[in-house]
This record gives C-alpha cells, sequence and structure tokens, in this order.
C-alpha cells in the first residue's frame, strides 16, 4: 500500500537521503517525497525499495516542510551542503576564531549588559521604585550594544518611548516577556501589543530581548536572511510580518532541528546555543557558493 503523507520513510537503496516523508501522491502507484538530505523527488511505490518507518512519530524539519515550495526544491541545501558553506567561512567551526569575534562577542556583550543591569532582581526593584524611564534607558542601551536591529528601527522605539505612560507600560511588558509566570505565548503577544501602540512593532525588536535572556531557547527573527534561511530549507515558517506567536513557534521548531541536527559532524559543529545555530543558518543562507564569504550578523 501506498503511504501516505503522514508516513515517515527511508529509501531502501538510497540510505544516502536519510529520513523522508510523502508530501503528495500523485497516483496509486507515484508519490512526491522530500528527503532531509536531497529535497524533494518523485517516485514510484514499490515495498521492495520503501520502507515505511513506524516508530518515528516527529521530525522538525518533515513536519514543517512548505509543500507549496517543494514540487522541484530548486535552492534546497542539505544539512551537508550547509555544513560545507560554514566550515568554507569558519574553517574551525563555533570554534573558530573569527568566527567568535564577528559572530559572538558583540552577542554576548549585550547579554551580559542584560544580566547585569536588568535581571529580575534588579528589574523587578526598578519596577518598584518605579523607574521606568531608567528602565527604557537601560533597554535601549543592551539594543544599541549590537548591529542586529536596524538604526531606523532603534529610533522607532526610542521615538515611541519618549512618553512617559509609555515607558510604564514597555517596562511591566519587558518584565513580564523575560520574567513572567504566564506561558510564553501569552507574554510574547501581550509585549507585541505593546509595541505596537509603540509603532516599534517589527520582528526584530520583538524577538531582540528573549533571543539574548535565554539563548538556550530562543531565537532572533531578523525577516530577510530568516526567511531566506527557511527557504533553502523548504521549511514552511508561516512568516507574517504582522507580529503573532505561530510565525515564532515555526523558527523555534527550525532552530531546535538545527541545533540537534548539527551534533552529528562533530565537537566544532556542535551548537553552544541559539546564538551559534541563528550565525549557522544565517552563513548557509548568505553565502551564494560555498566561496562566497557571507557578511557577518
Amino acid at each position: 500500500m501506498i503511504p501516505n503523507n503522514t508516513n515517515y520513510i527511508r529509501h531502501i537503496n538510497k540510505p544516502e537521503w536519510g529520513l523522508g516523508k510523502v508530501t503528495q501522491v500523485l497516483s496509486p502507484k507515484k508519490f512526491r517525497a522530500f528527503f532531509v538530505n536531497t529535497g524533494i523527488t518523485t517516485l514510484l511505490y514499490s515495498p521492495k525499495y520503501i520502507s515505511i518507518e513506524k516508530e518515528i512519530k516527529s521530525h522538525p524539519l518533515l513536519d514543517n516542510i512548505d509543500t507549496h515550495s517543494t514540487k522541484t526544491s530548486p535552492t534546497y541545501k542539505s544539512m551537508q551542503k550547509m555544513v560545507d558553506i560554514f566550515l568554507n567561512v569558519f574553517p574551525g567551526g563555533f570554534n573558530d576564531e573569527k568566527y567568535q569575534k564577528s559572530e559572538r562577542a558583540a552577542k554576548l556583550d549585550a547579554q551580559t549588559l542584560l544580566e547585569t543591569s536588568l535581571n529580575q532582581k534588579s528589574f523587578q526593584k526598578l519596577l518598584d521604585e518605579k523607574k521606568f524611564q531608567e528602565i527604557t534607558k537601560l533597554s535601549l542601551a543592551v539594543i544599541n550594544k549590537t548591529t542586529l536591529i536596524f538604526p531606523n528601527e532603534k529610533m522607532s522605539l526610542k521615538d515611541g518611548l519618549l512618553d512617559p505612560e509609555k515607558q510604564e507600560t514597555f517596562a511591566h511588558s519587558l518584565f513580564q516577556l523575560l520574567y513572567g509566570e504566564h506561558n510564553i505565548e501569552l507574554r510574547f503577544m501581550d509585549f507585541a501589543k505593546v509595541l505596537t501602540t509603540l509603532k516599534a512593532d517589527k520582528w526584530t525588536t520583538q524577538t531582540y530581548f528573549l533571543y539574548l535572556s535565554d539563548p538556550d531557547k530562543y531565537l532572533f527573527l531578523k525577516p530577510t536572511v530568516t526567511k531566506k534561511a527557511a527557504a533553502i530549507c523548504d521549511f514552511q515558517l508561516h512568516y507574517d510580518p504582522k507580529l503573532n506567536w505561530k510565525t515564532y513557534k515555526a523558527l523555534l521548531a527550525f532552530g531546535e532541528y538545527f541545533k540537534t541536527d548539527l551534533c552529528r559532524y562533530g565537537e566544532n559543529l556542535t551548537p553552544k546555543d541559539m546564538i551559534d545555530v541563528q550565525s549557522f543558518f544565517w552563513t548557509a543562507a548568505n553565502a551564494k557558493t560555498s566561496k562566497d564569504e557571507p557578511k557577518p550578523s
């Protein structure tokens, strides 16, 4: 019986293709499937060369394939191809000296500033003392530690926070985003609403503080390069310029796939956190060929 689009499969004669998943049944004997190491392909079904992996229940990449763009997968890059591109730019992987300087240093400086100036205890003390202007000042200082957010987007936030009442709303919402007890989706969307009122509702601003506060778990979303990274993996990001949880949840699944799968390539490509994961897929997405060296993120 031909497998359906809930089945994970392997091609017995093509083990190098890796795990796959049916994306479209074309006829009683013909179907399309997406394999992690090769992308989309069209096959005729035979139990002699197609095995169904009944024990596998989920896969972060295969469960989020963009079926609208996987008719031919013209730009698809396998993990191995992305590894080759990354190592061409940073031969020492995540331990490369150039990598540490260009990809991690400024982000770690910003993370340290956030941890020292707006850790939970210090932040709560500032809230209790109603020092909302000071919280605003410290938040903007953390943003200015890196070039991750575009200058015009930084200015939009700064301009939106000139009003003392908006400073108070922002301060409380940022504290809840970072340290609140409600589930992350509620905290995420509450912060998005506040940014909207400030006319600073950009993905970069929305995700920056989470990314720095817990880089083991959260990712930063810069739309152009993140969409490009998702596209070369045929990953369905569900991108919408309007801030929403569905897009960010998909991005987190995308990041977890890289964080887990890269460990197979040795110590130098084992991510320390999502900073490494993000830099990896940004590097691969920005390189037109393995000889191109992309700009630092």
